[in-house]
């Protein structure tokens, strides 16, 4: 994907959300499809953000990604969270119960784990999360710190479980992400996804407070600010702490 692709995807994406909640302030949305939407673009606006920070690194023998039509976010509800189902059969059925440092099945290719990513990111920016998370298990398979496929794949899995009502990738989806936190504690990313987990999730907006407050010190993507600095405000209310 080019970067003129990306920046293109990155205002899509940012218009989405924006519009996101204005169907919510209408009520022209549930809750539970505005959390399920608003999840999935805040994931995908973030790997689009840090494609872009790498866009300048070459990539050996890319594929090009393939022209996609967006549709409005009511019209393809239904297929986040069937693509959220497939993403958690995939890794109950084949690598959820894996740990970071366990073996993975698949190997990486000569390229090494710099192309998995980038596919990964670009992967995540089309709605593909079972493909995208094959792409971080052959990561983590070579590079079990890597601070990003942890982080990511964690929050893919999360997504799976919010949608397919399982306890079990919600726990297994804030492991990876604390784990990517405690192998890269700079890497905004994994605080965002671990303080959302908290709040959302686990219900402890005290605990989440800290990791959203992390990633906004951590000179996260300008583009990602508001998002964060909204969400902890909600927080910091939900704990009885000031917001000024």
């Amino acid at each position: 994907m080019s970067v003129d692709e990306l920046f293109e995807e990155r205002e899509f994406l940012l218009r989405s959300l924006d519009d996101l909640e204005r169907e919510r302030a209408a009520g022209d949305i549930d809750e539970h499809d505005y959390r399920t939407l608003k999840d999935d673009y805040t994931a995908r606006t973030a790997a689009v953000l840090r494609a872009i920070d790498h866009a300048a690194a070459p990539v050996i023998d890319a594929a090009p990604a393939p022209t996609r039509n967006w549709l409005r976010p009511a019209a393809w509800t239904v297929g986040v969270v069937a693509l959220a189902v497939t993403a958690g059969l995939v890794v109950a059925g084949s690598s959820g119960e894996r740990l970071p440092g366990d073996p993975s099945a698949g190997g990486i290719t000569a390229t090494g784990p710099s192309r998995k990513l980038t596919e990964a990111r670009a992967l995540i920016g089309q709605g593909k999360a079972a493909e995208a998370i094959e792409r971080y298990d052959e990561v983590l398979a070579v590079d079990p710190r890597n601070a990003e496929a942890l982080a990511y794949r964690g929050w893919l899995v999360r997504l799976a479980g919010r949608q397919a009502g399982q306890q079990a990738l919600l726990d297994k989806g804030l492991e990876y992400v604390s784990r990517a936190v405690e192998v890269d504690p700079a890497y905004p990313d994994a605080h965002f996804f671990k303080g959302m987990m908290l709040f959302e999730d686990r219900k402890d907006a005290v605990a989440a407070v800290p990791e959203f407050r992390a990633f906004l010190g951590l000179n996260p993507p300008p583009e990602m600010v508001p998002l964060v600095e909204g969400v902890l405000k909600q927080a910091l209310q939900a704990s009885g702490q000031p917001t000024g």
